[in-house]
């Protein structure tokens, strides 16, 4: 850790807030004060707090990495690049369990992360130290105190997501920096660490709608008790451990921790105030719109990128624009891609899977005014986010742009959905099977999940016949990969459950008995089928034969593509390629399932030889 991370309280206020959209970020800050100062007045520690708020929404927090480089890869979630770029000691690389610690990406996150801490800590300990902890200022006070203990979990929980053991300490740096130079501490110890510090924000934050706190951008109750719940099961979860022969391991008393996700998430069920959007789209719509959903607060914490400033959400992830008259300036890196796999995990009658995944694009290189066919199986995108949302502020900066910027859509840290999920797996878990309460939160994410007239098998008679705690935990693992597709989630869980190799392995063999049409995949057609709606500029979806062979003679008023075992030779050599490329550096090395990524080579040299790598980097 640099010298440079020790952030003075006349930084912390003097900030250039770039996440200001929509005023909860809106202020004005003095240049100069001093501690005592500051925590004397509630509006002076408001913008300290506002200080912290601030960094999430940099490139190296949720506007770009940790919500979409480093959630990829998984078995539903790849990197789009060529064959050359997924062996670079780039971003994709990183994706890719590739990188190495010369990276200077994860450089640059480590030493955010650690910043967002050290404010945090300056606000947690001048706010503990302010007379106003004895006036009727007090609770205030200690709402502003909760949120910062919250931002500092969230982000020493990315930090231990993506590390493993790291330092950890929960006091502003000393000015003789006597307390800068840490080793590693254990993870479960963070987390233990982070656990009791959200028991504490959870009696000081308040609920949504509860006085001054009624925007999802601000940290409230049902968040804190939703990320105790996360980080819980993640303790009593799976992860490779710094011991001889990399172990992957589960921490120790995971029920106890399943016992406390679970108790959290039924009191945030029972409180109410967090609902389920009855349209599944209708959530993406309003992130897109620059929207909050009041009426149902389904996102439980949003981060507020700001317009024209921050946010890659649209551009690096969403349906792929190029450039036209319609809609302006092309977006779209390929950052964050997924697969046929992936669509034809869905249930054909799932409404989420054609919200999820769009498998074309907007216009071509010839600026086409419609939606183009994605003839390749490894390159759709996300549909969750499409320039067609925007609204017209938005569309108009973007019809005049001639490049990137920040499309300020907010990122959704965690949706009730989740918290429904969780519900369902720890029940299931700690009863051996499924209680009624497990089938009741499992139904009510599937139920607007399908059409009235399908619940009845799709959701009922479904949930019902999962008897063991087998069958139920892996219907819950489909569940988070169908709900959460391109939400910074999956590779998580399947990190905590232990099936990040498994999972990854069976999406090759999977797509590679597709290209052959061995079964269960024998009945896929090996021609597609597609034409426009009236508009000529929309697919008629209903009208692909994703589910039907029919033959491979033209069609009148449609256009062919081939597909899957309809490939030529060199196509399907060319994508078993591919696919044996994502995720390669997984268990390539001394360790296997290597998820982590190393310590980045600048943060030991600056250590003072308390850091060191390990897991074969």
């Amino acid at each position: 850790m640099k010298k440079t991370i020790i952030i003075t309280y006349i930084a912390v206020l003097a900030l250039t807030l770039n996440a200001c959209k929509k005023g909860f970020l809106d202020s004005s800050s003095p240049s100069e004060y001093t501690p005592d100062v500051v925590y004397n007045s509630t509006t002076y520690a408001s913008y300290a707090l506002m200080g912290v708020y601030s960094l999430l929404t940099q490139d190296q927090m949720y506007s770009a990495r940790l919500s979409l480089n480093y959630a990829t890869n998984s078995d539903i979630e790849i990197v789009g690049a060529d064959a050359n770029s997924y062996k670079e000691n780039t971003n994709r690389g990183l994706s890719n369990y590739l990188g190495t610690p010369d990276n200077n990406s994860i450089a640059k996150e480590w030493t955010l992360i650690y910043k967002m801490i050290e404010r945090s800590n300056l606000v947690i300990d001048g706010i503990k130290s302010s007379p106003l902890m004895s006036t009727s200022d007090s609770t205030i006070m200690k709402g502003y105190m909760g949120e910062a203990l919250t931002l500092r979990a969230l982000a020493y929980f990315e930090l231990v997501k993506n590390w493993g053991d790291v330092p950890y300490k929960a006091e502003p740096s000393k000015a003789d920096l006597s307390n800068v130079y840490l080793p590693a501490t254990d993870r479960d110890e963070i987390y233990d660490h982070l656990l009791a510090d959200l028991s504490v924000a959870e009696k000081y934050v308040p609920w949504i709608k509860t006085g001054t706190y009624t925007s999802v951008e601000m940290v409230t109750k049902g968040f804190v008790k939703g990320l105790t719940a996360r980080i819980a099961l993640f303790r009593g979860g799976y992860s490779i451990r710094n011991k001889p022969g990399f172990p992957t391991e589960r921490g120790s008393n995971w029920r106890q921790y399943y016992e406390l996700a679970n108790r959290q998430c039924k009191e945030i069920k029972l409180r109410g105030l967090h609902q389920l959007n009855t349209n599944y789209i209708d959530v993406w719509k309003k992130l897109g719109r620059f929207e909050q959903d009041a009426a149902f607060n389904e996102n439980m914490f949003e981060v507020a990128n700001g317009l024209s400033r921050s946010g890659e959400m649209g551009y690096s992830i969403g349906i792929r624009f190029y450039t036209n008259a319609k809609y302006g300036f092309g977006n779209n890196a390929n950052v964050v891609n997924t697969t046929a796999y992936y669509f034809y995990s869905f249930d054909q009658k799932d409404i989420r899977r054609d919200n999820t995944i769009a498998y074309y694009t907007y216009s071509n290189s010839a600026a086409d005014i419609k939606e183009v066919f994605q003839t390749n199986p490894l390159s759709y995108n996300f549909a969750k986010w499409d320039q067609r949302f925007m609204n017209d502020t938005w569309s108009n900066l973007n019809k005049a742009a001639a490049g990137k910027f920040g499309y300020g859509i907010n990122w959704a840290v965690m949706r009730y959905s989740d918290v429904l999920l969780m519900l369902a797996e720890t029940e299931n878990a700690l009863n051996s099977g499924p209680t009624a309460d497990a089938k009741l939160a499992l139904k009510e994410v599937r139920r607007r999940a399908f059409a009235e007239a399908d619940r009845p098998l799709k959701v009922d008679a479904y949930v019902d016949a999962l008897g063991g705690e087998l069958s139920f935990f892996n219907a819950i693992v489909d569940e988070r990969a169908w709900e959460f597709g391109g939400e910074a989630v999956r590779k998580f869980d399947l990190i905590r459950w232990n099936l990040l190799t498994t999972k990854i392995a069976q999406q090759r063999t999977e797509f590679k008995k597709m290209l052959t049409g061995a079964a269960p995949y024998q009945t896929l057609p090996k021609a597609l089928f597609y034409k426009y709606e009236a508009n000529n500029e929309i697919l008629d979806k209903p009208a692909i034969n994703f589910y039907q062979d029919k033959g491979t003679v033209d069609i009148p008023g449609y256009t062919k593509i081939n597909w899957m075992s309809g490939y030529s030779a060199t196509e399907i050599t060319s994508y078993n390629e591919r696919i044996d490329l994502f995720s390669s550096g997984l268990n390539a090395g001394a360790a296997q399932n290597r998820h982590l990524y190393p310590i980045p080579n600048s943060v030991i040299s600056d250590s003072q030889g308390k850091l060191k790598n390990s897991y074969g980097f």
